[in-house]
């Protein structure tokens, strides 16, 4: 039930572009976002609207998944993952138009962790 409700909100709601996988078992949804988003970067954006997911640079060590991110259905209700969604639509589209407006310069960090190093300079 809560399964199919996080498959039928994004079926429904979900912008061209986005992808998912349909879970047999477990908990999660593995979402892949439209060209130009960074799940990472749009996290703080989707907290503000009370959502929230994994991002997918959490699942590798060389800086992959960026355009990624995990949504789980173990916990909230079958209305509230329905909202979620809803919200998270929102959040997404927000990003799109921002990308639509200014353009999108994608960011090219290098392999591994990303650490902030001393300004030497």
């Amino acid at each position: 039930e809560r399964r199919d409700a996080l498959l039928t909100g994004m079926e429904q709601l979900f912008p061209k572009g986005t992808s998912w996988t349909v879970p047999t078992g477990g908990f999660y949804s593995w979402v892949t976002l439209p060209e130009g988003i960074d799940a990472t970067a749009m996290l703080p954006r989707a907290v503000s609207q009370l959502v929230a997911y994994v991002p997918g640079t959490g699942f590798y060590v060389d800086g992959q998944g960026r355009d990624s991110m995990r949504l789980s259905y173990c916990h909230p209700t079958p209305e509230r993952i329905s909202e979620g969604v809803r919200r998270l639509v929102g959040v997404i589209e927000s990003e799109l138009e921002l990308i639509h407006t200014f353009g999108n310069a994608p960011v090219h960090l290098p392999p591994g962790p990303a650490t902030p190093g001393p300004d030497l300079a």
